[in-house]
């Protein structure tokens, strides 16, 4: 099992959003609720193709991903429009 998130790599005042819904899962997920125990996380760093986006190094670190310990992470450059990644 993979729960995959996307994120506008173009979007700097949403990322914030997405930190907050990632780590609400995660936390839900703690609870027992959902059986994620074991899943992974796969983000898709997304419109990698445009000038100024953020990184995928910009992102993990705004996300904080180092500090999720219990699941197994990547996260990956890609770009929807070319089908790169």
């Amino acid at each position: 099992q993979f729960v995959i998130v996307v994120v506008d790599s173009t979007d700097r005042e949403r990322i914030s959003v997405t930190k907050e819904e990632l780590y609400k899962m995660l936390a839900h997920e703690a609870s027992k609720s959902w059986d994620l125990k074991k899943a992974g996380l796969l983000i898709f760093a997304n419109k990698q193709d445009v000038k100024e986006c953020m990184t995928v190094a910009e992102i993990s670190q705004f996300l904080k991903l180092t500090s999720i310990k219990d699941h197994q992470w990547h996260i990956q450059a890609c770009c929807a429009l070319t089908g790169e990644g």
